[in-house]
């Protein structure tokens, strides 16, 4: 780094340990917050009409916008490997939640490289990598169910601890529709919004937090506040529950296919299929004010750690990332849930707010929204630019700060995404391919400016045929480029990022060979830093 004379005269004068520390400029703290299936236009500042989300338009308005992102796999596990990895899922590995959930191995990944940077690093909620029992580089990981380590208290034991086995339990005669396999899911949580998933994890988030603050290092954070919401059980705490009248809702024309569709599914009881199809407009009514409710929980829990880093002054030199993993089409189509390549799936959230106090806020910090098509993959490489981190050899993305200051050259303008098919977004069109050859499945190819809602699918039209062969191209050169995983400079790929044999011929037969099994109690242990084990709590999985 360049440094002024008389810093660097300064620094020769000084003891070499206190030279040490007068050559190292402090970095910014990193502070990303992440919701889990939220649709990218359930919030204020995207022009919903309803839904309450002060704070999310806040953090908006004082940073930027990117209005039109897209997940690069819009389902959980691939999409957040991505967002750590800055890769797409067939290079990283990781292509679905289950089977093929296992990473390559040596993917390099955002934890490891701060930590590696020397970096403090905590987790508060759902990471939703495998296997579940390592700590993937987190000092503090407070789980919301059975991931991590366990030598954290995590959020089902201290539920269960303090309420028994009553604790996820939902008030009796709140679930409207006890027998329909989506529909069970609506009901009412009865304990205080203080007892809710979301206020645990932004309590645990704001202890690591204070004690950050009260330690008064130097030594810079990264913290991973990950919320369920606003994903099923669609089971809101009150205020929330009762915030959104389902009368007062508009919901979209549910198209007869679908309810055809669903009540085969129901017939031959294929629950995944009806669980991800809707038929009754009621019930659609219902589950999303629920919806609406967990987003409005979120923006609140949002709005305590906004106004801790303001109050505590951690927000000069904190950058704050809001995004989700993937949205929820939420009756579009008559689907419901996430995986598919439709606008409500497919597209995410995202905010970015640099340090207020640092260099980067004059380009981040001017309440621009940008327009242009973004991807997930390009999160990370725009935080190591703002971290003034070396981006490493291996990553796919882009970084955004270019774009964000009115400075990028021939920006790419497009976005890839994958599941069960795969999606090219490029400029105004969308292309959606089967995935697999011979798979049965449609091929759909929508003008998004005519045709915001994807209801006319031009792929059969003799004027788009040469459109359609360049973007089927597209895709096929997107798949066959697999670049070898991120390589840092004196980082050797730390243990966990390698599975054994054995963990991959087992989890090819059962997805239960990853997970973990925390007991419903939890004792505290004495942790070596150095070993991450204990006695107790401890899962004994390989």
């Amino acid at each position: 780094m360049k440094h002024l004379l008389a810093t660097s005269i300064i620094a020769c004068l000084l003891p070499l340990g206190s030279a040490l520390a007068a050559d190292a400029e402090p970095r910014d703290n990193l502070l990303f917050i992440m919701t889990d299936e939220m649709k990218s236009d359930v919030m204020g500042v995207a022009g919903h009409p309803m839904v309450k989300t002060p704070n999310l338009d806040k953090l908006a308005a004082q940073g930027t916008y990117y209005k039109t992102a897209y997940t690069v796999a819009p389902i959980c596990s691939p999409s957040r490997r991505s967002f750590f990895t800055s890769r797409y899922p067939h290079v990283h590995g990781v292509i679905d939640n289950n089977k093929q959930a296992l990473a390559n191995d040596g993917e390099v990944d955002l934890p490891t490289l701060l930590k590696h940077e020397g970096y403090s690093t905590a987790i508060s909620g759902k990471l939703h990598f495998y296997p579940e029992w390592q700590d993937w580089n987190f000092d503090h990981f407070w789980a919301r169910s059975s991931e991590g380590p366990n030598h954290e208290e995590t959020y089902r034991q201290y539920m269960f601890a303090k309420y028994g086995n009553d604790a996820f339990k939902p008030v009796k005669g709140s679930v409207l529709y006890p027998k329909d396999p989506l529909g069970h899911d609506l009901g009412k949580y009865q304990f205080a919004k203080e007892d809710f998933e979301t206020y645990w994890l932004t309590d645990k988030a704001l202890t690591y937090l204070t004690q950050q603050q009260k330690a008064q290092t130097t030594k810079p954070f990264f913290l991973f506040l990950s919320y369920n919401e606003p994903h099923s059980p669609y089971r809101a705490t009150e205020p929330y529950a009762s915030m959104y009248d389902p009368k007062a809702i508009s919901v979209p024309v549910i198209p007869e296919h679908a309810k055809t569709e669903r009540k085969q599914a129901l017939a031959d009881k294929i629950k995944g299929k009806s669980r991800h199809l809707i038929d009754d407009e009621q019930m659609m009514r219902d589950l999303t004010a629920q919806y609406l409710g967990h987003i409005t929980n979120v923006d609140d829990n949002v709005g305590r750690i906004l106004d801790y880093l303001d109050n505590s002054g951690l927000a000069d030199s904190t950058i704050v990332v809001f995004s989700a993993d993937h949205g929820n089409m939420l009756g579009q189509h008559g689907k419901w849930f996430k995986g598919v390549m439709h606008e409500g799936s497919s597209r995410i959230p995202l905010i970015i707010r640099a340090g207020k106090n640092t260099q980067y806020a004059k380009v981040m910090n001017r309440g621009k929204v940008v327009e242009q098509i973004v991807e997930s993959i390009d999160v990370m490489p725009t935080l190591l630019d703002m971290l003034n981190i070396d981006k490493p050899i291996g990553m796919q993305g882009q970084s955004l700060l270019p774009l964000t200051a009115d400075k990028a050259v021939n920006w790419k303008n497009h976005a890839f995404s994958q599941r069960s098919d795969y999606m090219f977004r490029l400029d105004n069109f969308k292309l959606i391919l089967p995935a697999k050859k011979g798979k049965r499945g449609e091929i759909e190819l929508y003008d998004l400016v005519s045709d915001p809602h994807e209801h006319n699918n031009l792929a059969n039209e003799p004027a788009h045929q040469q459109r359609l062969a360049q973007m089927k191209n597209s895709i096929s050169e997107w798949q066959a480029n697999k670049p070898a995983p991120i390589s840092v400079a004196g980082l050797t790929p730390p243990a966990h990022l390698f599975n054994s044999s054995e963990l991959r011929r087992d989890h090819k037969k059962s997805s239960k060979a990853m997970l973990a099994h925390h007991s419903k109690t939890f004792q505290a242990v004495k942790v070596d830093p150095q070993s991450k084990t204990g006695d107790k709590n401890d899962n004994k999985n390989p």
